[in-house]
């Protein structure tokens, strides 16, 4: 074979390989989704979003809230955002008390059907004192005819007690924050953020807290780490994640 004809030859090879090597994604590029190095496809929405999360988050419009757990209001993509990229084997997203799960709209909604208790109406924190006979009251403590008020230990109950009646059965009365006077009724048994007591009365524990789990929930009031993000794994009791 002649010079000329090897060289005619080594450009007719270079002609056909080098788009297929293109075409297959051939090269350094290793990202083809067209995201940036520290970003994922967000698949139902074909948008590029950043590992971890937007520093910065919104809070949901009304009607629409997020699972406490890796989870975010998107406001670009209209509905709740992952940290990371979510696998097939993931369990359902699960939602506060009182909201569901849509997984067409990719976000928690008012749950109608099971709304969280409210608090019940005020009862009154004593027996009022019988009237005594006339006369007998002191002056300046109520109308006469009143007598003085019973031992103090008649008219009240344990601090204890009180919470146990504020709600109904089966459910524990939690201060909404440490010191405060509002509360709201959970079942400890199953609430992700108090799992097995009050997390403002120094007891249970708020699952959505653990270090580096990724799917959570709380089972008999235990919490119970079901998928751990990237660079965990679970631990062996399934109760937290641990680095790897």
């Amino acid at each position: 074979m002649t010079l000329i004809s090897r060289i005619g030859s080594a450009f007719l090879f270079l002609a056909v390989v080098l788009p297929a090597v293109s075409a297959h994604g051939g090269g350094n590029n290793n990202n083809d989704n067209g995201c940036g190095a520290h970003e994922f496809l967000l698949g139902w929405k074909n948008s590029c979003v950043p590992h971890g999360g937007r520093p910065q988050r919104p809070n949901p419009p009304k009607g629409s809230d997020c699972p406490p757990s890796k989870w975010y209001w998107g406001d670009r993509e209209g509905c709740c955002v992952p940290e990371e990229p979510p696998k097939h084997e993931d369990p359902e997203p699960q939602c506060r008390r009182g909201w569901k799960w849509l997984t067409g709209e990719h976000r928690c909604c008012e749950d109608n059907d099971h709304p969280p208790p409210g608090p019940p109406p005020p009862h009154p924190s004593g027996n009022p004192t019988p009237p005594g006979p006339p006369g007998h009251g002191p002056p300046g403590h109520g109308p006469p005819g009143q007598g003085p008020p019973g031992p103090p230990h008649h008219n009240k109950r344990s601090n204890k007690s009180r919470m146990a009646a504020l709600c109904p059965a089966g459910l524990e009365a939690c201060p909404i924050a440490k010191m405060s006077t509002d509360y709201e009724c959970l079942d400890t048994t199953f609430e992700l953020e108090s799992c097995g007591g009050c997390v403002a009365l120094g007891k249970g524990q708020d699952c959505t807290a653990i270090k580096g789990a990724w799917n959570v929930g709380c089972e008999q009031g235990s919490c119970k780490v079901y998928t751990c993000a990237a660079g965990y794994k679970r631990s062996a009791d399934g109760q937290s994640c641990v680095a790897h």
